[in-house]
């Protein structure tokens, strides 16, 4: 169903466009319908032929009744009559319209009976000063007064419950455009209404009438109290519905609409109305009406939802069969309907076919057993609260989505032209269904399109909702990083007062998708962001601030630093007795039990473990604070009875850091993603740990945001020391040391002050994480950087920054927090390093990497086993027949090496062999290509065999692997001591190198054939 504000901005579309249309008399009828229900009851159309004088400016007059003298504080006619007399004019003319009412003005008051008001209405929009000035004009010129309704109060009026009706009968709007519940305050208006019908003297059968009744059999459906009433109102919607051997009338279709859709929420059946369903069906399988098309796709998809439910008569294959008519009948009036000309007609249809391609082939989908889904009620109801309900897995639905995206693609094409579409059905179809989108390449064109759509109605706020709603359903389809998204954007668009409670849960809400991720650093900032927030916005907020601490705890105790996580606990336990409602209510405050649980974990496994720990645990916090805990404490130590290699075992399962790796003078943080362990060690120092917190934190934040795009990082363990201060002069802030087993890295950061440039250590440290990561990647640079920069066009840098710098939203702790920290000393766990968990979404991937192709790679294995036999022609031999030689080269094919890897290996050592034979000043530059081109039989002094060893060979092929995969995918690194082992881990598990072959003899077993290559020679 629409909002209120896209049926009226619809409507106001409508309106503008009679006049294209030459219908002005349509505009008559709405002026004089809106007129006897708004202005008065007792006026008539005046009309007549122009010879005789035509209307004379007036398009319907009042007449005389004394009956609102005679019975004061009646109701119905008499209390709508107006005893004074009452001019209506209406005009569908375009601006400026200053002309057109003054001249109406003076043809109603120089001719026929006189006037006290006149009511003009106008379709299109009068400014202000402009009815202002007319309306001066009119009270010096005619000593009347004016009432100016332009095409903006029209559609305001026309959207109210008891007129809506009127838009329905003569701008053809579609029962979907109606707003759930009536404008109108209930439930006395509920309550007048039945009163009314129940006493009514016989049936009224027109649309205002079912206006009514729609209004409340709506409620009652919807409403607790009214249900009871549900069988009264069917019996009063039936009463518009055509008889068996009747044609229904438009009125009929509308109500066999509303009684359909009442029934299966209302009863959760759809006894004796599936007649209705297929009624109105058959009526859109033949209309030019896009309305009725649009009523007759929200009924099949709810017939399809009904079938899950196990409701109804209807099969799976009649459900397909009547969306693939409808689809057919609605393209052909795509074909006849010219966008230039109408291009809101155009939009809705493209609209109705896009939703009709998304409703689910219901042949192949299973349906769950009876009872297992909510009722159609129910899920009513949880819409209008703003969830998202979906009826079945989303991303399993079987949806035409291709065919989907190809309609949708057009109408956010032509959205520009066609702006007072509605946009509200289509968007809400796409948020609950945005997870089987994604895959499509136009996914974010028409995702961005549909959201700019809807703000330039409803505002940024409303575009945060769409974000809200479709990061709910990523998270229920398992697709946190898509989620992740879209809540960023929500944070962006409910930054300000109304919405800002919002976006404070949202903050939090990204916090626990990134420590779901194992990201406890990004969490961490996220939590504590919320926290330093809620702080600061007055009363309004601070209620959140104990949840918000509390959460920071939970993240940095899972990162393995319980000292910080003790003294977070303390705080979250001072500002929850300060500002939580029934602060001594525990089991109203959940997050209290997983703080208490974890703030006793923490000091029974020093109590039992290292016991020289407690006296500083003691110290980090306040007795208030343990008191509070003992109880807790003495429930559980009887049963904390591990031994201390049990308890590591379960921490290593359970946290992302080993216990107290923030004791001693350097601490650790570890985590891993894409196949990358990242081990960072700091100095234990406030500023220091600070900055390396933000650094830690951005890295998670943007490995997260690379992570769909695939930046094909090596992996491999980086170690990285993060310090404090100034680089030398021309030194840079990232330095890596030679080591080709890992990354040895060094980070220089500033420490936060202040007086810094505004933004300059937000610089520093996105130019700092990117060129960390630059070298990390085995893409070329310039692909690497320009993934970067779609990353930083996307948000990258309000991702990185959350709310404020992130030493700022941490600088919760005390110099001397992390001074007793430093000065600590504890025996370490076990002297084996810590292996940080990965979260599935942020495995390393195992689809074909970047520029992969089989074909070329088999095609260039084919040129090896073509062209390196003969280039050892006297050596392969040779070798072969050594046994000593033989042995090592199965012992390479014992470790998975393919008879190709052996022969790049050989000949690189063979030319290695004979470069050292030449002198170094005449060695040619295009050497190696000569040598492969170069008989072996040429050269007189052969290799010797013990040179070709397994080590050697291995040695090689470290290089080798480097050489293969520049040569073959383009790839490379920006280290000047690359890691090779990481290198060939990255090509076997994306690139094929450890599996892919082609067929050839033996190279250890059989001879070459005659012409010298392991391949046939039809090869």
């Amino acid at each position: 169903m629409a909002t209120s504000t896209e049926t009226e901005r619809y409507i106001q579309f409508l309106l503008e466009h009679l006049a294209g249309r030459n219908e002005h008399h349509v505009f008559e009828q709405i002026v004089f319908q809106i007129a006897l229900r708004r202005l008065s009851s007792n006026i008539v159309p005046a009309t007549g032929p122009v010879s005789a004088g035509g209307d004379q400016g007036r398009d319907a007059e009042s007449y005389y009744t004394a009956l609102p003298h005679e019975l004061r504080g009646a109701g119905g006619f008499i209390g709508r009559a107006t005893t004074e007399p009452l001019v209506l004019a209406a005009s569908v003319q375009k601006p400026p319209l200053d002309g057109k009412i003054r001249e109406d003005l003076k043809s109603i008051c120089s001719r026929g009976e006189p006037v006290t008001r006149v009511a003009f209405f106008a379709a299109h929009e009068i400014p202000v000063a402009m009815r202002h000035r007319l309306q001066e004009h009119a009270r010096d010129s005619y000593q009347v007064a004016l009432d100016v309704f332009d095409g903006q109060a029209v559609a305001q009026l026309l959207t109210q419950g008891d007129l809506i009706w009127i838009a329905q009968r003569y701008l053809d709007l579609s029962s979907a455009m109606i707003p759930d519940e009536p404008a109108q305050e209930q439930p006395d208006w509920y309550r007048a209404t039945l009163t009314a019908l129940r006493e009514r003297a016989g049936k009224r059968l027109t649309p205002g009438a079912l206006s009514e009744v729609r209004d409340g059999l709506r409620h009652a459906v919807l409403d607790d109290e009214a249900r009871v009433d549900l069988p009264e109102w069917l019996g009063y919607i039936g009463e518009f519905i055509a008889g068996d051997d009747e044609d229904d009338d438009d009125l009929a279709l509308r109500a066999r609409y509303e009684r359909a859709w009442a029934v299966l929420r209302g009863k959760n059946t759809l006894d004796g109305v599936e007649t209705d369903i297929r009624a109105i069906i058959d009526a859109a399988l033949s209309t030019e009406r896009v309305s009725l098309l649009d009523d007759a796709n929200l009924l099949l998809l709810a017939w399809g939802g009904a079938w899950l439910r196990h409701l109804g008569t209807v099969r799976a294959e009649e459900l397909r069969d009547l969306a693939l008519r409808l689809r057919q009948r609605t393209d052909i009036l795509i074909g006849t309907t010219d966008a230039a000309v109408y291009p809101v007609r155009k939009a809705s249809l493209l609209d109705v076919a896009a939703r009709l391609c998304l409703q689910p082939r219901w042949p192949e989908v299973a349906r769950p057993a009876a009872g297992a889904l909510p009722t159609a009620r129910e899920a009513t109801r949880l819409r209008l609260a703003g969830e998202i309900l979906p009826e079945i897995s989303v991303e399993s639905r079987p949806l035409d989505t291709t065919d989907a995206m190809d309609y949708l693609e057009q109408l956010v094409d032509l959205l520009p032209q066609a702006q007072a579409f509605p946009v509200g059905g289509v968007s809400e179809t796409f948020q609950m269904v945005a997870p089987a989108l994604t895959a499509d390449p136009r996914y974010e064109k028409i995702r961005d399109a549909l959201d700019a759509a809807q703000a330039d109605i409803a505002g940024d706020s409303s575009v945060a909702a769409r974000c809200r709603d479709r990061a709910t359903a990523f998270l229920r389809a398992g697709r946190p990083l898509d989620a992740l998204y879209e809540l960023h954007e929500v944070k962006i668009n409910w930054w300000h007062g109304d919405t800002l409670r919002g976006a404070l849960l949202t903050l939090r809400m990204i916090a626990k998708i990134y420590s779901d991720l194992n990201l406890q650093q990004a969490a961490r900032q996220y939590a504590l962001a919320a926290a330093a927030v809620a702080a600061s916005s007055g009363a309004e907020h601070e209620d959140m601030l104990p949840a918000a601490l509390t959460e920071a705890m939970n993240y940095t105790y899972t990162a393995g630093h319980w000292g910080d996580a003790l003294a977070l606990g303390r705080l979250a336990f001072m500002t929850h007795h300060l500002y939580a409602e029934a602060p001594d209510d525990y089991p109203s405050h959940p997050y209290l039990q997983q703080s208490d649980f974890h703030a006793s974990m923490v000091m029974l496994s020093a109590e039992r473990f290292r016991p020289s720990l407690s006296p500083t645990l003691t110290q980090l916090t306040d007795t208030s604070y343990l008191s509070d805990l003992d109880e807790l404490l003495t429930e559980l130590r009887p049963s904390f009875n591990h031994t201390e290699k049990q308890f590591i075992q379960s921490t290593e399962e359970q946290l992302n850091g080993r216990p107290f790796s923030d004791v001693g003078p350097q601490r650790e943080l570890n985590f891993a993603a894409l196949g990358t362990t990242w081990r960072i060690q700091y100095d234990n120092t406030r500023t220091t740990v600070l900055a390396a917190e933000r650094l830690a934190a951005a890295l998670q934040i943007a490995l997260t945001d690379l992570a769909p795009h695939d930046p094909l990082l090596i992996p491999q363990d980086i170690h990285l020391q993060v310090i404090t201060g100034t680089p030398f002069a021309g030194k840079e802030r990232v330095t890596f040391k030679p080591h080709n087993r890992a990354v040895e890295c060094r980070v220089i950061l500033s420490p936060h002050s202040t007086a810094a440039a505004p933004g300059s250590l937000e610089r520093e440290l996105s130019t700092a994480v990117v060129y960390l990561l630059a070298h990390l990647s085995a893409r070329p640079t310039h692909a690497f950087m320009s993934l970067v920069k779609k990353a930083f066009a996307r948000g990258l840098t309000h991702k990185l920054l959350s709310v404020r710098p992130y030493d700022e939203v941490a600088d919760l702790l005390t110099e001397d927090h992390y001074d007793t920290l430093r000065q600590t000393t504890m025996a370490p766990w076990t002297d084996t390093a810590f292996q940080p968990p990965t979260a599935p979404e942020l495995a390393p991937p195992t689809t074909p990497g970047p520029g992969y192709d089989r074909t070329r790679a088999l095609d260039m294995i084919r040129d090896n086993y073509a062209t390196l036999p003969q280039v050892l022609s006297q050596t392969l031999p040779a070798l072969l027949a050594d046994p000593a030689a033989l042995a090592g080269l199965r012992d390479l094919r014992e470790e998975g090496w393919l008879d190709w890897h052996i022969l790049v290996a050989l000949v690189n050592v063979a030319l290695n062999l004979r470069l050292q034979q030449l002198n170094p000043d005449s060695i040619p530059p295009d050497y190696p290509a000569r040598f492969l081109q170069t008989p072996e039989s040429d050269y007189a002094i052969p290799l010797p065999l013990d040179a070709f060893t397994p080590a050697r060979l291995r040695a090689q092929m470290e290089l080798t692997v480097l050489s293969v995969g520049q040569r073959r995918w383009k790839l490379g690194t920006a280290m000047k001591t690359p890691n090779p082992a990481a290198f060939k881990q990255l090509l076997d598990a994306r690139y094929g190198y450890a599996t892919d072959d082609v067929p050839h003899r033996d190279l250890l077993n059989d001879t070459p054939y005659e012409n010298g290559t392991l391949l046939p020679p039809a090869t």
